[in-house]
């Protein structure tokens, strides 16, 4: 792989030695005799790749290749990061794993209250939508409003909802989180790093719904308004890769991902691709200086797979 890659100052490193199993263990999340069979299921965690210390662009950022079980590339994938919408990857696997897809959930005052600039859905107070057509307004768009209503249909709270996220992070492995509300806006208590965000994604992936939407450049998706008028509505991705506006290295196959941006995180994309032997490959890039270093980044990465 050519280019240089860096080490910025930003975020504290989560200290402790990093095992798959101590806090999902210590709350009797997981058995002892399932215990051992977690580190099987995922690429192991490797301490920094060569030559990251020359990588100014972006904070963290771990190449995996799913299908061997194999670390290709690791830049501080255990420092402290802020997941921003990457965080609606582990609400869309809590929605699969409780909710029902033909649930009808109307949307609260609550969820539409988005500071300005959020990145939204549009959705009004009142409106009804199936649990499966928010994940659509969750995923393609990233529509915090839409993350806020699923949360608040499943758990009844977002507070309820974030511990829910947390118990689940915990018992897939992902013990290095805090998790405080369904769509990455910022809070300090709300972190995450970029090992966990490899885990949280690999099993969102064992739902075909999950891959199915973040694989669509664009989805349709139906409204029916508090007056009881329906719409029918367009979703486009914010994956550059989806919509073409970023090329893809040679040999490689994108399949989807989800991306997330707010000043305290930067610019940020966990990401699913394919090498042209078939093979899973995880990537996942955070807090880069700006979309088009996100994109450039991620390319370095997936054409470390483009021959193999």
């Amino acid at each position: 792989m050519s280019a240089a890659f860096i080490l910025t100052g930003c975020s504290s490193e989560i200290k402790q030695q990093y095992s798959l199993i101590p806090r999902a263990k210590q709350y009797g999340l997981i058995k002892e005799s399932t215990a051992s069979l977690l580190g099987s299921q995922y690429c192991q965690y490797v301490p920094d790749s060569s030559g990251v210390s020359d990588n100014k662009t972006v904070y963290a950022a771990g190449a995996f290749n799913d299908t061997l079980g194999k670390t290709v590339y690791s830049q501080n994938l255990l420092k402290k990061i802020y997941p921003a919408s990457t965080t609606k990857i582990l609400t869309a696997y809590c929605a699969l794993k409780y909710g029902d897809l033909k649930q009808v959930i109307t949307v609260s005052r609550n969820a539409v209250d988005l500071p300005a600039g959020s990145s939204a859905a549009n959705l009004k107070a009142g409106d009804k939508m199936t649990l499966e057509d928010l994940l659509k307004a969750m995923l393609i768009v990233s529509g915090n409003d839409a993350a806020t209503a699923i949360a608040e249909a499943i758990s009844g709270s977002v507070s309820d909802f974030a511990k829910l996220m947390n118990k689940e992070a915990a018992s897939m492995g992902a013990t290095h989180s805090n998790f405080v509300n369904a769509n990455g806006l910022h809070d300090d208590n709300h972190y995450t790093c970029a090992y966990d965000m490899y885990i949280i994604f690999h099993n969102a992936l064992k739902y075909p719904e999950f891959k199915k939407i973040i694989q669509a450049a664009s989805m349709k998706a139906t409204v029916t308004h508090a007056d009881g008028r329906s719409e029918k509505v367009t979703y486009e991705s914010t994956n550059l890769y989806k919509t073409k506006k970023f090329k893809v290295p040679d040999n490689i196959t994108v399949v989807g991902g989800k991306t997330g941006t707010t000043d305290s995180a930067g610019y940020c994309l966990v990401l699913l691709s394919k090498n042209k032997q078939g093979q899973q490959i995880i990537t996942t890039v955070f807090k880069a200086v700006n979309r088009w270093e996100l994109y450039q980044m991620t390319n370095r990465l997936l054409t470390s797979f483009a021959s193999t």
